[in-house]
C-alpha cells in the first residue's frame, strides 16, 4: 500500500466536494486526474481499481486516488452507497506518495515521530495511507460534514474556509487513522494499548477507574498515573473525550434521534449530564451543534 507524505506547513489547495448518493449499480468513471481525491465511504460498499489495484471501500472505510493514475470502478455496486468526496493539489515540493518501507526510512518523516507523542500522529504533517479504516468515534467524518455545509455556504466556490477546512480534516484523518493502522508502532505498554483500544469500542458502556483496575489487573492509583501519562488525559476526561466526539458524529448524521437517545447511544444515563458535558468540552449545546452544519452537496447517480 501507498502512502502519500506531506509537510503540513504547505496547506494543500482545496478544489471541490460532494456527497455522491446512488441507490444501487453505481459505477465509477474511468479517469486520470490531477488531483489527489480523498474518499470516505458512509454507506454501502465503492468497487473501484487504482494502478492495478482492486479496493472494496466499505462504510467508515476510506480511499486516497493519486493524481495521473487511472483509477475506475470495477464493478456496479449493490444497493445504496454514499461517500464524500474532495479534490485537493498538494503544495509541498517535498512530498511524497512511496511504501510504508520507503517511509518509514524517510528523515522527515522520522523526525515527525520523533516530535509526537506516543499516541499520536506524526507532528505537523499529511500522512495519508492508499487505504485505510476509521476510528470508532469518526472525527473525520464530523469535519467532513462541516466542510461539505461550509461547500455549499460559500457557493461550491474555492474559499479559504474551505481550503483551511479541508486541512484541518486532513490533519485530523492522519491522527485517526495512524492510531488505526499506524505504519510505526510506538513503545507504548501493551496493556495501555488494550485499554484505550476497549475504551473507544465500550465507551457506551459503564466505565469507571475501579472496573478497568480490575479488569487489567492494576491499582487504581497506578492505573489513573499511566493512562494520564501515555494518553495525557485522567480516564474520565478520556472517556467523556471519545463520548462526545462519537455524540458529534451522531448528531450530524442522525437527525431524527432525540437529544436523550443520542446521550444514552454514548453512554450517558443522565441526558442533563450530558449537556452538560457537551457544552463544556465544544462550547454549545447538542441541539446548537446539530443545527450548526446541515447543508451539503449531494450529487447523485
Amino acid at each position: 500500500m501507498l502512502y502519500s507524505f506531506s509537510n503540513a506547513a504547505y496547506p494543500v489547495e482545496y478544489v471541490s466536494c460532494g456527497n455522491l448518493v446512488s441507490q444501487d449499480g453505481f459505477l465509477h468513471d474511468k479517469r486520470k486526474m490531477d488531483t489527489f481525491v480523498f474518499i470516505i465511504v458512509t454507506e454501502g460498499i465503492l468497487h473501484i481499481e487504482q494502478n492495478g489495484h482492486r479496493y472494496d471501500v466499505k462504510e467508515n472505510e476510506s480511499l486516497l486516488l493519486f493524481p495521473h493514475q487511472l483509477h475506475f470502478g470495477y464493478k456496479p455496486s449493490i444497493g445504496k452507497l454514499s461517500y464524500f468526496w474532495v479534490h485537493f493539489y498538494i503544495t509541498d515540493p517535498h512530498s511524497l506518495i512511496c511504501s510504508q518501507t520507503a517511509l518509514l526510512k524517510n528523515q522527515e518523516y522520522q523526525e515527525s515521530i520523533a516530535r509526537s507523542t506516543p499516541l499520536s500522529a506524526p507532528r505537523d504533517c499529511f500522512l495519508l495511507p492508499e487505504y485505510g479504516r476509521l476510528s470508532p468515534q469518526k472525527r473525520s467524518v464530523i469535519l467532513f460534514v462541516q466542510l461539505l455545509d461550509m461547500a455549499k455556504r460559500d457557493h461550491y466556490q474555492a474559499t479559504l474556509r474551505c481550503r483551511y477546512a479541508l486541512n484541518l480534516l486532513l490533519l485530523e484523518f492522519t491522527q485517526e487513522s495512524f492510531s488505526v493502522n499506524n505504519p510505526a508502532k510506538s513503545k507504548i505498554p501493551r496493556k495501555v494499548c488494550q485499554l484505550t483500544e476497549w475504551i473507544h469500542t465500550h465507551y457506551d458502556q459503564n466505565i469507571t477507574v475501579d472496573s478497568l483496575a480490575k479488569q487489567y489487573h492494576y491499582h487504581p492509583t497506578y492505573l489513573t498515573a499511566l493512562f494520564k501519562q501515555y494518553t495525557g488525559y485522567p480516564v474520565s476526561s478520556y472517556v467523556n473525550h471519545i463520548r462526545i466526539t462519537t455524540a458529534k458524529n451522531i448528531l450530524c448524521s442522525k437527525a431524527t434521534l432525540s437529544i436523550k437517545e443520542v446521550a444514552s447511544m454514548c453512554g450517558f444515563q443522565d441526558e442533563k449530564y450530558f449537556m452538560r458535558v457537551f457544552k463544556q468540552l465544544e462550547g454549545m449545546t447538542p441541539s446548537e451543534y446539530r443545527n450548526g452544519f446541515y447543508e451539503k452537496m449531494i450529487n447523485t447517480k
